[in-house]
């Protein structure tokens, strides 16, 4: 069994004029809120046993929390706000980290992360990355940003496993890994000329970013990949909000 953490501290202002808030989690899509879908997905697993929502203070009333949610308040960035979560769930075990902007996300999903987690019980950092193809298949209008390896071409997706023992080491790499998730050419620059080298040939390896990550990190890390698309398909602009919400509408949850 595993505590979450539903990452809810940025603000999204565009979200204000189509939702009627800034903030993702709180916004509903199908007369649902992104929390309830998230609250849904990770209960329906039957591996969560605590829930912890991190989100602005004041954002939302404790009464207006889903049933099994507890909350805390959101610092400056994701690092430190996941320090504090996790500060307040009392844990020292493995955490599951959820972003507040995937309403698609689904207990078969989670599952299947959880799982090829612990197939590696020996790292501390896990983090899931989802094929185009994959991507493609379900959500063919989806606008992702992709970078190609050898191993194949891949999205990032939006929850992570982290050894909770391990974050206030990590809280300073953390933030650099974090202001670059979305842009793999700056990743691979932070990695080293050799990876960008590697990138820009189409010649790195799933397996040679881990290992160089895990390098810089000074922690063992594992890349997961998955194949349920509904990890990645997050809400940044509001063409996402479009299309995320044509889906629900139709039925796609």
């Amino acid at each position: 069994m595993y505590d979450a953490v539903i990452l809810a501290g940025g603000y999204a202002p565009w979200l204000r004029e189509v939702a009627g808030t800034d903030i993702r989690c709180l916004a509903r899509l199908n007369e649902k809120r992104i929390l309830d879908y998230l609250t849904e997905a990770l209960q329906d697993s039957g591996r969560i046993r605590r829930i912890m929502l991190a989100a602005p203070a004041g954002a939302i009333k404790p009464e207006e929390l889903p049933d099994g949610v507890e909350m805390c308040e959101a610092e400056q960035d994701m690092p430190t706000t996941s320090q504090k979560a996790a500060d307040a769930l009392g844990s020292k075990e493995k955490l599951l980290f959820v972003c507040d902007d995937i309403p698609m996300l689904h207990a078969a999903a989670v599952n299947d992360f959880l799982d090829k987690c612990e197939a590696y019980p020996d790292r501390q950092v896990y983090y899931p990355v989802i094929p185009q193809k994959i991507c493609a298949r379900d959500y063919p209008q989806a606008q992702r940003t992709y970078a190609r390896l050898v191993d194949g071409t891949f999205t990032g997706g939006n929850m992570m496993v982290v050894d909770a023992s391990i974050i206030p080491q990590g809280l300073a790499k953390a933030r650099e890994i974090f202001a670059r998730r979305k842009q793999p050419f700056q990743l691979c620059k932070w990695l080293g000329f050799g990876f960008i080298l590697k990138f820009l040939l189409h010649r790195l390896t799933l397996i040679e970013a881990e290992k160089r990550t895990a390098e810089l990190l000074e922690l063992p890390c594992k890349v997961v990949v998955s194949n349920y698309a509904e990890v990645g398909m997050d809400i940044d602009k509001p063409a996402d909000w479009e299309l995320l919400a044509g889906y629900l509408t139709a039925g796609g949850k």
